[in-house]
């Protein structure tokens, strides 16, 4: 098996893209962030009803961590937070599917999901389908460690898994996988010695990707799945181990 590589500085840096960020929220004051285009909140009300909010501050770090590999990628994009994670990183299944259903109804470009499922629900499967015949490219980390296959698993999103063999401009790319894509499973880098307490792993790979996928977007007006496919199937370069 052979990986890929495709060169950043071949692509762009987001413009006019708009990515939905489904995770904690993001803190805008983190100095990896700054001001987002903006952002909602879904939860269970007490009601059992799902709730929708405007307050998207992130109270448990993952969120923010991962936007700020976006951020770095692709500076220039728009960044939605859309808050599913409130005092743990866990939500019902019924609260991912709004979420990104607002993805859709608010015509976003990219959503990042930084986050697996542990089972192929029918409502799951048919909102990721919806979203992709909108045209918008589904990312997500894909742990299959930890059982977390989907929405990995299905082929309306892009699966991405953490490699130590990468760089933060570089992919592997396997086009006959499950997971198709591996790269860097590392953050933005934190001053002293606070980076290896910092987050790892399959969520921030999804975010380098998220990134990637849009500056590819960008640069060669790509509008659905159908042409990224193509694209990546057609253009990028074949590396081999000597």
């Amino acid at each position: 098996m052979y990986p890929y590589y495709m060169a950043n500085e071949k692509w762009g840096k987001g413009n006019g893209l708009k990515i939905a960020h489904i995770d904690s929220g993001i803190n805008e004051w983190h100095p990896h962030i700054g001001k987002v285009a903006g952002g909602v909140a879904f939860k269970v009300g007490n009601d059992g009803k799902i709730v929708i909010e405007q307050n998207f501050e992130d109270q448990l770090g993952h969120g923010t961590a991962v936007a700020g590999v976006i951020k770095e990628q692709v500076p220039e994009a728009k960044i939605w937070a859309v808050k599913i994670f409130h005092d743990r990183l866990s939500a019902y299944i019924e609260v991912l599917c709004a979420a990104i259903e607002w993805c859709i109804d608010n015509q976003m470009d990219l959503i990042n999901l930084s986050l697996g499922v542990n089972k192929d629900v029918e409502e799951f499967r048919f909102i990721c389908e919806k979203a992709c015949e909108a045209g918008i490219m589904i990312i997500t980390a894909c742990d299959e460690k930890n059982g977390l296959y989907w929405p990995g698993y299905y082929e309306s999103v892009y699966a991405v898994q953490a490699s130590d063999q990468v760089h933060s401009e570089m992919f592997y790319y396997h086009e006959k996988e499950k997971i198709q894509l591996q790269t860097l499973g590392f953050p933005r880098s934190l001053e002293g010695p606070m980076q290896k307490f910092n987050f790892q792993g399959h969520s921030f790979a999804a975010a380098h990707m998220t990134g990637f996928i849009a500056k590819m977007m960008e640069k060669q007006n790509i509008q659905n799945k159908e042409q990224l496919d193509k694209f990546l199937n057609t253009n990028v370069v074949q590396i081999s181990y000597e």
